[in-house]
């Protein structure tokens, strides 16, 4: 079996990025790698265009395999979680499972210390309507607390 180390370094989803998810009515993630501007639309697209997906892992170089679980193909490039590797010798190695799997809760990780601080904020900014609006005070004051939680969380 080829294994492959991967270094990714994260960032909050910009505004623009997590209206984009809602109106898919997707779920946000917390966090999202950096790409370059003429690849992150691929971020984007619902998981289930595959055909789109496809050819996007196949033209750029990342890997189409089936998801260890599901035997569900799905492309490197696409956001999912992941799964303890029996076979690796030092811990904290994992194996990647595909969107649908990851979705279904089937994959394993370490909660980051972060994801209690921004549980915190949503449960004390919630006020009654799921998407974001411009308009509204409140969501302005959830998104500057999101931004403040990030900036200064170590």
């Amino acid at each position: 079996m080829t294994r492959h180390s991967v270094k990714l370094q994260l960032r909050p989803p910009t505004r623009v990025e997590r209206l984009w998810y809602r109106w898919l009515r997707i779920p946000a993630p917390l966090a999202i790698t950096s790409t370059s501007p003429s690849a992150a639309w691929v971020r984007l697209l619902p998981q289930s265009w595959t055909a789109v997906h496809r050819r996007y892992a196949t033209n750029h170089g990342y890997y189409w395999l089936p998801c260890t679980l599901c035997s569900r193909p799905y492309g490197g490039h696409q956001s999912a979680g992941s799964i303890p590797d029996p076979t690796a010798d030092h811990p904290g190695a994992g194996v990647s499972i595909c969107p649908r799997c990851t979705r279904a809760g089937r994959s394993w990780r370490v909660p980051h210390p972060l994801e209690a601080v921004l549980d915190e904020i949503y449960d004390r900014h919630e006020h009654g309507h799921d998407p974001m609006r411009t308009d509204c005070v409140q969501c302005l004051a959830l998104d500057a607390d999101l931004r403040d939680a990030f900036k200064n969380h170590q």
